[in-house]
């Protein structure tokens, strides 16, 4: 009897001290490297996120532009005289703001600087004589798109689409200072008059 309850009482022992220890060192460290990647997966996935929304607010000022006529009957521009330097308003799912074109109709919480403002797009379509890139394309002057040494062509504009969530914090957001040029994302494009030649010329 004496040697059957030592056998048992030795094979159903707990773990010794010594292997608890081991044990809970080991999942220390494995928590603590887990925990370590929460903050980068957290900016990972807002980044991911701000990127998708601003690809979608690039393509709706894009999709809004093409369906504007170049010209007004009278034969002046409309891209330009309207669309340059317009500023337009979004929340955070990237939907334009009411009234974000006619700030002084607009909501208290719905204006420029509001809670409900996240994301802001300037929108740039330079003149054809005099115009001027965004500073966040460089900053030069622009003369026109020419193919081939021809002429300046008309019937095709550039379009810059700068977009940024840090404007919506401060409505005093300067666009071209050097310290905002890392929350600045700038989308380059195009829009061609539909039904033209591009190869035709106009000055």
């Amino acid at each position: 009897m004496k040697n059957i309850y030592s056998t048992r009482s030795k094979r159903h022992r707990g773990f010794s001290l010594v292997e608890v220890t081991i044990a809970m060192a080991i999942a220390s460290v494995a928590l603590v490297t887990l925990m370590g990647l929460i903050p980068q997966g957290m900016d990972t996935m807002r980044e991911a996120g701000d990127t998708a929304i601003e690809a979608r607010i690039h393509q709706q000022v894009l999709n809004e532009l093409q369906l504007t006529p170049f010209d007004d009957s009278a034969g002046n521009s409309l891209l330009d005289t309207y669309y340059d330097g317009l500023e337009i308003y979004y929340d955070s799912q990237g939907e334009e703001m009411s009234d974000s074109r006619n700030q002084a109709g607009a909501m208290e919480d719905r204006r420029r600087g509001s809670f409900a403002h996240i994301y802001t797009a300037r929108v740039s379509v330079p003149r054809l004589s005099g115009g001027k890139m965004p500073e966040s394309v460089g900053g030069s002057n622009y003369s026109g798109y020419s193919f081939g040494g021809m002429d300046v062509n008309g019937n095709i504009r550039p379009v810059i689409v700068e977009i940024t969530s840090a404007a919506g914090s401060d409505p005093n957001f300067d666009w071209d200072a050097d310290e905002n040029a890392r929350v600045i994302h700038s989308y380059q494009s195009v829009v061609v008059k539909m039904g033209r030649d591009l190869s035709a010329t106009s000055n």
